[in-house]
């Protein structure tokens, strides 16, 4: 029976196991420094582990692939606020990772990943504000946006004003809408 024969009848886990045990069989060196290969011009090697440069940390990481989640876990961006991940090139403009997208630490030219705020626009009293995309407390959104504490902050969805409970959070995606008011007395 040949290689392709065998490979139908293996299961996915049963596949999974000998594509894993291809990747064991191959490897060169315990610890590939992906940065040191790329300054260098040399391919980076299989091995058992890979040392690789976020922002300004280096970190061992056990497979070739990593995701950009997790890239993002390592910088320690992994909070409430939006962060993006870069693929950055010796020779070539950096590339943006989705979130669950891969990046192979062995593909050629890999030298580092950068991460930096994803920044969106929102207006608030008919400004725009740049600020980083993630879920915000309405305090801290009104202290980012430079709005009094004691102030109201509605957010205009569908040309309804819908008031934000000071204790609420909020999503910021960009795009949204917020307008700042003296808090109204109650009647009695």
């Amino acid at each position: 029976m040949n290689c392709e024969g065998l490979n139908q009848e293996l299961g996915v886990v049963e596949q999974a196991v000998a594509i894993e045990a291809v990747e064991l069989a191959a490897i060169e060196v315990e610890l590939a420094d992906v940065e040191h290969c790329c300054q260098h011009g040399e391919p980076v090697p299989p091995a058992r582990a890979y040392r690789i440069k976020v922002d300004s940390q280096y970190h061992e990481w056990p497979k070739a692939h990593i995701t950009g989640n997790q890239l993002l876990h390592l910088a320690g961006h992994d909070g409430h606020l939006v962060f993006e991940v870069f693929e950055n090139f010796r020779h070539r403009d950096p590339e943006l990772i989705s979130p669950h997208a891969e990046a192979n630490l062995r593909k050629h030219g890999v030298e580092k990943f950068t991460t930096s705020p994803k920044l969106v626009e929102v207006t608030i009293d008919n400004k725009p504000k740049t600020i980083q995309a993630g879920t915000y407390t309405v305090a801290e959104l009104k202290r980012v946006l430079g709005v009094d504490q004691s102030r109201v902050l509605d957010e205009v969805i569908g040309g309804e004003f819908k008031e934000l409970p000071d204790n609420g959070t909020v999503h910021i995606k960009g795009g949204e809408i917020f307008v700042s008011h003296v808090r109204q007395g109650q009647s009695s």
